[in-house]
Formats: C-alpha cells, structure tokens, sequence
C-alpha cells in the first residue's frame, strides 16, 4: 500500500527552512510522506514540475504568511484541482491579515518561536485529512 502525499507550498526562502522541516515531520508522523523536487529545472519545466507535484499530492499545506506571489498561483491551482489544503500564517508576519479570497478557508497561525505547536497542529489535521479519505 503505497501512503498519501502531502506537497508544501511555501517561498524559497532560509529563513522558513525549519518550519517547513517541523511541517514535514508532522506531516510524516501522521502517516504521510512527503513530495519534493529532487532537482531544480530551469524555468518552465520547473513550474511544470510543481504543478505535477500538486496534482499527485493527496494533500497541500502551503504557507501564505509573505502573500507570495507564486504561491499564491500554486495554492490557487491546488484549489482548482479540488485538494484538500491546509493554510499556515505567521503570526509575525508583516502581511498578517490573510487576503480576503482566504479569509473563509480553515487556516492556522503559528509562531516561528514554538514550532512544536505548529508540528502538533499539523499532525492533528493531516490525520483528519487521512480519516475524511477513508471514510
């Protein structure tokens, strides 16, 4: 049996590295794994290998903390495609409102201070996410 595949949206950036590694230690906790592009395409090929990677996900966690562009497209291909998604905003975030096309989709705040509540939080839904599939 092969598990289900979470993909995480979210910036390149550094500075977000441990809250992704926390995301996907949670994510396999609760019974995922977890899709990354082993190489960087160039250009086009790398987009097209993103949105691949969404559309074989079982489950999308993207962080819209930086209202990034890219992942704002990203997010909005996952929803087009109907998959399940878990939003993160950061609490110190300098756009801390979350757009108002989001606004009425779960999503969960998190402090970059206490990643351990984030990975509990994650944990939690991705295995709600794995009891809805089975059901």
């Amino acid at each position: 049996m092969q598990l289900p595949e979470v993909f995480v949206i979210a910036p390149f950036d550094r500075e977000l590295q441990p809250v992704l590694e926390a995301v996907g230690r949670a994510a396999i906790e609760a019974g995922f794994t977890v899709a990354s592009l082993d190489q960087m395409p160039p250009g086009a090929l790398f987009t097209s290998s993103i949105l691949d990677r969404i559309r074989q996900a079982d489950l999308i966690i993207a962080d819209v903390s930086r209202q990034n562009s890219n992942v704002m497209y990203e997010l909005g291909f996952a929803h087009a495609l109907r998959k399940p998604t878990i939003l993160l905003l950061n609490i110190k975030s300098d756009d801390s409102a979350i757009p108002a096309d989001l606004a009425g989709l779960k999503f969960f705040l998190y402090d970059p201070a206490n990643l351990r509540q984030l990975a509990d939080r994650v944990r939690s839904e991705v295995k709600a996410v794995t009891l809805q599939r089975s059901a």
